[in-house]
């Protein structure tokens, strides 16, 4: 008797195989009303003290962010905070601090609607450039509202 394997990929939207002990990639589809959203800024975060980055969403839009990062030369050890800013009230989000990168991955995503706030702290005793950035997918509000409304 002979016995066939296969693998099944693990891409797509769906449920996972249970049988092959395979599950479905975490990273967002796009679908035809949405298109992929991603942020980018280069700052300069000064010496022993912090830098608040905001990055504006545009009105009637959502982005809904599964990855944040920051990027800089060097091994400094560097603070990042992930708020989100909707009708004047701030949520955090996220905060990792890290030598020469730090990223946060939100496997869910997480919704901006009006400002992504990064909030970054050099411990260093001099300046450094910080190249910071956020990723996931952009949709208008009245899409979005049908997707998450039952």
């Amino acid at each position: 008797m002979t016995v066939k394997t296969s693998i099944v990929e693990a891409k797509g939207v769906g449920r996972k195989d249970y049988s092959s002990g395979v599950e479905l990639s975490v990273e967002p589809v796009i679908r035809s009303y949405q298109s992929v959203y991603s942020a980018w800024d280069l700052v300069t975060v000064p010496a022993v003290s912090d830098l608040i980055v905001d990055i504006p969403i545009a009105t009637g839009y959502v982005a809904i962010v599964n990855d944040f990062f920051a990027s800089f030369p060097g091994l400094t050890l560097l603070e990042m905070k992930v708020k989100a800013v909707s009708n004047g009230v701030v949520a955090d989000i996220v905060a990792k601090s890290g030598y020469g990168s730090v990223v946060a991955h939100l496997p869910k995503g997480f919704p901006f609607d009006e400002i992504v706030r990064f909030i970054l702290h050099n411990y260093a005793a001099f300046d450094i450039l910080v190249d910071i950035g956020a990723v996931g997918i952009y949709t208008d509000s009245e899409h979005y509202l049908l997707t998450v409304t039952p």
